[in-house]
């Protein structure tokens, strides 16, 4: 196997993977799946993104100028208050294209470092009721992306429950936010005496940063990290059509020979994936493994099974 210098790039490695891998009769699937992941030429473009980005930070280049989108706002003013010849009409024409200016300011923002998300200061009219101890202050950032969670009522004490945290999601990526927390409040409104979908539809509105009031779990579980493990679908799902699953904007579509990433399986009926080769990041709610043969065989039963498939097989 030929060996790999010091200075050889991730995208070189993954490469040398590909060229590696031999036909194997036994593990037919599972080597035509590492290819494919392997091949996949958006995989090779994050390996390179990443080289630029390592190389960057070894470098730790300083820009020249803060507002060179300020300067060149300045020449097209001296362009065009004077006379000009060709060449300076090019570069008239050049510097007023709206890609160049938009990269100008992109620039700009990284040259200032003005990219971290601006919050307002936390309100000081809390209410005093709750030991402060107890209370604990989150504010996320979003943006038309879902919250990533789901709530419920207790039947007991009538408090809104965070069910369910969806991976990849931004309550996820705060990680503030925990199955089990107590929410009270959101901006500022209460939530105690509120349907759920009445707060879904709040946290729906939510643009920017968004506040909330959270009681957390007396007792919080451990977060272990969860095993990967890969599947290939063996039918088609739409989340749309499922009445089962208990959000439907949380479900992931998918359809028959897809290969999911399971990157939960808390929940014994809903696990959480997300596709492989997606871009997005966030997971979603699929019928887990012993779920769905539940409903095949209660289909057969009744007789109203059409394609009696399993969900997926391991990969």
């Amino acid at each position: 196997m030929p060996v790999l210098s010091e200075d050889s790039g991730l995208h070189e490695t993954l490469a040398l993977l590909t060229s590696q891998l031999r036909p194997d009769s036994n593990h037919k699937e599972e080597m035509g799946f590492l290819r494919d992941v392997f091949s996949e030429r958006s995989l090779s473009y994050l390996m390179k993104i990443h080289e630029k980005l390592r190389h960057y930070e070894r470098q730790s280049p300083t820009p020249v100028l803060h507002s060179a989108a300020g300067l060149v706002e300045d020449v097209i003013e001296e362009l065009q208050t004077a006379p000009v010849n060709n060449e300076e009409k090019e570069l008239l024409q050049l510097l007023s294209t709206p890609h160049l200016r938009a990269m100008l300011v992109v620039h700009d923002t990284v040259a200032q470092k003005n990219f971290d998300p601006a919050l307002p200061p936390l309100p000081d009219n809390f209410d005093d009721d709750f030991d402060e101890e107890s209370v604990k202050i989150v504010r996320l950032v979003k943006n038309k992306e879902p919250l990533g969670a789901t709530i419920r009522r207790d039947e007991h004490t009538g408090a809104v429950i965070v069910a369910r945290i969806m991976r990849g999601g931004a309550a996820d990526r705060s990680g503030l936010v925990h199955v089990g927390d107590e929410l009270r409040e959101v901006n500022g409104i209460t939530v105690l005496h509120k349907r759920p979908e009445e707060i879904s539809q709040i946290l729906a509105q939510s643009q920017g940063s968004i506040t909330l009031k959270i009681i957390p779990a007396i007792k919080e579980e451990d977060r272990l990290k969860d095993s990967k493990v890969f599947m290939r679908a063996l039918f088609c799902y739409n989340p749309k059509e499922d009445r089962a699953i208990p959000c439907q904007e949380a479900g992931l579509p998918f359809k028959r020979r897809h290969v999911l990433e399971v990157v939960s399986q808390d929940d014994p009926t809903w696990w959480q994936a997300k596709r492989v080769g997606d871009t997005n990041l966030r997971a979603g709610l699929i019928p887990s493994k012993q779920f769905q043969e539940r409903r095949l065989n209660y289909r057969r039963t009744t007789g109203t099974l059409q394609n009696p498939r399993t969900l997926q097989k391991p990969l």
